[in-house]
């Protein structure tokens, strides 16, 4: 295993996109045990730590939750956000190499 966990920049992290429906999640993945894409069960050696969020859960606004997630899930979710990233950015057409959002992203997909 990386250093995943430790390492991944949070900026870099913001940029995935989190489940938006939270009423799906277990709560395994809404405490953070569980990655919050595939169900595998995470610890402090495996997990990367996706920052603490607030939503609705079970009808209760501006509950506080704490994804996180397996190194293999922040890979791919990054290059599903990369892509998207891509076809939106005007920096990106032009040199994607000056692009602070795409630089992070890669890096992510690379750990």
């Amino acid at each position: 295993m990386s250093d995943t966990a430790s390492t991944a920049p949070a900026d870099a992290l913001a940029l995935l996109p989190l489940p938006s429906r939270l009423r799906l999640l277990t709560s395994e993945q809404l405490r953070g045990a569980d990655c919050v894409w595939c169900y595998e069960t995470v610890d402090a050696a495996t997990a990367v730590d996706l920052g603490g969020q607030t939503g609705t859960i079970d009808g209760v606004a501006d509950s506080h939750w704490f994804p996180r997630a397996c190194p293999a899930c922040v890979g791919k979710q990054a290059r599903k956000a990369l892509n998207v990233h891509v076809g939106s950015c005007e920096q990106c057409v032009d040199d994607p190499g000056r692009c602070a959002e795409s630089r992070a992203l890669r890096e992510l997909t690379f750990r």
